[in-house]
């Protein structure tokens, strides 16, 4: 996980501009750091004493995007999670700083923060809650998750 998270999801990189006239550009994510990268997937029950078929874990990350090229300017970051192998899986997230919580389908990106870019580092707390389909897991899988920002026009 804590390689994904420092950019080694460059084989999918969602380049859609969110809006006329914005440029998309990879977001350097190097410094980033996850607490536990081994993340211990627990069955969610369906009934009380049942497994389901569902497989829940969390990791803690301590994001650090560094977005010194933009400052000054007005943008949107997103955060991408290349299609998974397995199937569908979920992430959802909490934040405790200055990005916005959210919930993100494999092979799709999700917005994180939206406005002027103020300094050269954004840094945040998340809690991330990774959601998969048991029955579609066949080994265990490094998730990927890297960042985009779409810049304003100036």
């Amino acid at each position: 996980m804590s390689r994904g998270l420092r950019g080694a999801a460059a084989s999918l990189l969602m380049c859609v501009a969110g809006a006329a006239g914005a440029a998309t550009h990879r977001v350097d994510d190097s410094g980033t750091q996850v607490m536990n990268p081994n993340v211990q997937m627990r069955w969610d029950a369906s009934a009380p004493g049942a497994p389901g078929r569902g497989l829940s874990g969390a990791l803690d990350v301590a994001l650090r995007l560094d977005v010194a090229a933009w400052r000054g300017r007005s943008g949107r970051l997103y955060m991408t999670l290349p299609a998974s192998p397995s199937g569908p899986l979920q992430v959802s997230w909490t934040t405790q700083g200055a990005l916005l919580p959210g919930r993100l389908v494999a092979g799709e990106r999700a917005l994180i923060y939206a406005g002027p870019i103020a300094q050269d580092v954004l840094r945040d707390r998340l809690r991330l809650t990774v959601q998969a389909d048991a029955q579609r897991m066949e080994r265990a899988e490094t998730v990927n998750f890297s960042f985009e920002i779409d810049l304003d026009e100036p």
